[in-house]
C-alpha cells in the first residue's frame, strides 16, 4: 500500500462508506440509482479520508515513538499534504451534501465534526466514546435525511442503540494500542479501564446491542428475525473474540456492526 493510500486509512473509510449507502438504501428498501449512489459516496468518503489524514496529522509525534512506519512519522509524506487533503476532504462532503435536502447538511456536518473532535483531543478523554456515539447516530439519520426519509421513530431507536455500539466500538478499537496510548499520555476510556476491561466490555456491549435490538423490533414495527439474523454476526463476532483474546477484536466487530446496522435500517416499516 502506497504511502498516500495509507494517510487516507481506506479500510474503515470504505467500510464507513458502503455502511453509509447501505443506510440510504435501507431507508427507501431499494437502491439508489447510480447518480445517487456517488453523490452519497461523494459525502462520506470525503470525510473518512480527512478524519483519517486528521487523525495522522495530530498523532505524527507520538507515532514517531510507536508506529514510525506510518507515512507522516515517517517523513515520506509532508504534513502539508496530510492537512490539504484534511481541508479538501470536509469541503467536498460538505458541498456535496449542500445538494441534498435539508437537514442532509447539517446532519453531515456533524458527522465531520464529531471525526474533528476525536482526532483534535476527545480520543485521549474519558470522552474518547462520544465522538463514537454522534457519528453512529448521525450516520443513519444523514442517509434517512438525503432519501427524504426521515421518522421521529428512527431518530428515537438510534441514539441508545448507537451508544451502546459506539462503545463497544470505539474500547476495541483502542484495546490493542493501550500502552502505547498510556506512554503517549492518553487518558482515554480505554487506557482507563486497562486492556482487560476494555476488551471485555467491548465484547459485553456488542452482544448486548444484538440482543437489545433483537428484543425491541416488535415494538417498531420490525420483522424481529431479520434483525436476529442482522445482530447474528456481531453475538456470534463477540462469542468467538471471548474465546481468542489474542485476536484484534476491531476487524471483525466493525463490518458485524455494520451488518446489524443495515438488517435493522431494512427491517423498519
Amino acid at each position: 500500500m502506497t504511502s498516500a493510500a495509507k494517510l487516507l486509512h481506506p479500510g474503515p473509510s470504505l467500510l464507513v462508506t458502503a455502511c453509509f449507502v447501505a443506510a440510504a438504501a435501507a431507508a427507501r428498501h431499494r437502491l439508489p440509482d447510480p447518480v445517487t449512489s456517488l453523490r452519497l459516496v461523494g459525502i462520506m468518503l470525503p470525510i473518512q479520508f480527512a478524519i483519517g489524514s486528521l487523525n495522522d496529522l495530530c498523532d505524527r509525534d507520538l507515532d514517531r515513538l510507536v508506529k514510525p512506519e506510518k507515512p507522516l512519522a515517517s517523513g515520506v509524506l509532508n504534513p502539508a499534504v496530510a492537512g490539504a487533503v484534511t481541508l479538501v476532504g470536509f469541503a467536498v462532503a460538505l458541498g456535496m451534501a449542500a445538494t441534498f435536502p435539508l437537514p442532509t447538511l447539517p446532519l453531515a456536518a456533524a458527522c465531520a465534526a464529531s471525526g474533528i473532535g476525536y482526532d483534535l483531543g476527545l480520543k485521549r478523554s474519558v470522552l474518547s466514546w462520544l465522538p463514537f456515539w454522534v457519528g453512529f447516530t448521525c450516520l443513519p439519520l444523514t442517509a434517512g435525511a438525503a432519501m427524504q426519509h426521515s421518522t421521529v421513530r428512527v431518530a428515537l431507536a438510534v441514539p441508545p442503540l448507537a451508544l451502546a455500539l459506539a462503545l463497544s466500538i470505539q474500547l476495541a478499537n483502542a484495546a490493542p494500542d493501550i500502552e502505547a496510548d498510556r506512554r503517549g499520555g492518553s487518558a482515554g476510556l480505554a487506557v482507563r479501564l486497562g486492556p482487560r476491561w476494555a476488551h471485555s466490555l467491548s465484547l459485553g456491549l456488542a452482544a448486548l446491542t444484538g440482543v437489545a435490538a433483537t428484543l425491541a423490533a416488535p415494538e417498531l414495527g420490525q420483522p424481529a428475525w431479520i434483525v436476529a439474523l442482522g445482530a447474528l454476526p456481531l453475538i456470534a463476532g463477540s462469542a468467538l473474540l471471548a474465546l481468542r483474546p489474542d485476536w484484534r477484536p476491531f476487524p471483525l466487530l466493525a463490518p458485524a456492526a455494520g451488518i446489524l446496522a443495515a438488517a435493522w435500517l431494512i427491517a423498519l416499516p
